[in-house]
């Protein structure tokens, strides 16, 4: 089936979010930058480096932004030509609905959630209901859901819950990187969830020896620069004709400052756009970019 696709239109954007800079977000709070990245610079900064998405998740939310900040940040995508996506945690009905207003106001086409806040993940019964209870108004909208994999659940339930419910406007956010927290391999986690991918988080790491000896860690790198089986993964999902956007996130360790932190973290969202650029696989932004 690879064969049948031309590998240049196989998948579809590269972009950043607010899972790209967390430090300059202030995802850490006893980190906090002075001033914080807004999500206008968010939006400036994606297309200054290439991006052709940008994906606001849940340590930058939409959903409390007011009416004249929410046009704000759809005039700077529209004025830099980027696409906006938004990301929140939680699928009950009523927090999605909100997110479907954020998502109609922006034009937004889709939407990451996943199944609940740490240590209270929602039961795979639960996510069903709520689900299939507001998928409806979804489609209505034209938006998708894209229902990313983490550790509180193994792929083979999360790919099962997706097929089960069976909707075309639900998909999946794959990102390897989550689950390898649960000791899943890559194969594994292709396995059941490439065929439904519709949106694609790109966390690249090393494993690194602790300096004890006892014990590993994973630890950030820019996207390319580690161990992340990237033309397995885009292989794999464009098989299936799926065109999902890629978005970088980035653990970047911190340095001796947050100065320090900041200027890495930068390099390595600009070092990753990069690479992606240099790959095969994806539609680049109609305009001029550094």
């Amino acid at each position: 089936m690879s064969g049948t696709i031309n590998p240049v239109q196989a998948l579809g954007r590269i972009g950043v979010g607010s899972w790209t800079f967390p430090w300059a977000i202030g995802t850490v709070k006893d980190h906090l930058p002075s001033p914080l990245m807004t999500a206008v610079e968010l939006v400036r900064k994606g297309s200054e480096i290439g991006a052709g998405t940008v994906q606001f998740l849940d340590n930058l939310p939409l959903d409390s932004f007011s009416d004249g900040e929410l046009q704000e940040v759809k005039a700077a995508a529209q004025e830099h030509g980027m696409e906006i996506q938004l990301g929140t945690r939680g699928v009950t009905p009523a927090h999605l609905s909100r997110f479907l207003a954020v998502a109609t106001t922006l034009g937004c086409r889709l939407v990451r959630t996943m199944g609940g806040w740490h240590g209270e993940p929602a039961t795979t019964a639960e996510m069903e209901g709520d689900l299939r209870e507001i998928l409806p108004a979804y489609a209505e909208a034209g938006v998708s859901l894209a229902l990313e994999n983490y550790e509180a659940y193994s792929t083979l339930e999360l790919g099962t819950l997706v097929r089960k419910i069976g909707h075309p406007s639900l998909g999946i956010c794959l990102d390897l990187t989550n689950s390898f927290g649960a000791l899943e391999s890559a194969d594994a986690i292709l396995d059941h969830l490439a065929e439904l991918t519709i949106n694609i988080h790109l966390k690249e790491f090393v494993v690194e020896r602790l300096p004890h000896l006892m014990g590993f860690a994973f630890i950030g790198r820019p996207v390319g620069q580690g161990k992340l089986p990237l033309e397995t993964i885009f292989s794999r999902v464009a098989d299936f004709g799926r065109e999902p956007d890629a978005i970088v996130e980035l653990w970047t360790p911190f340095k001796e400052t947050l100065a320090e932190t900041l200027l890495q973290e930068e390099k390595w969202a600009r070092e990753s756009v990069r690479y992606l650029k240099s790959t095969r696989w994806f539609k680049l932004p109609d305009k001029k970019t550094t």
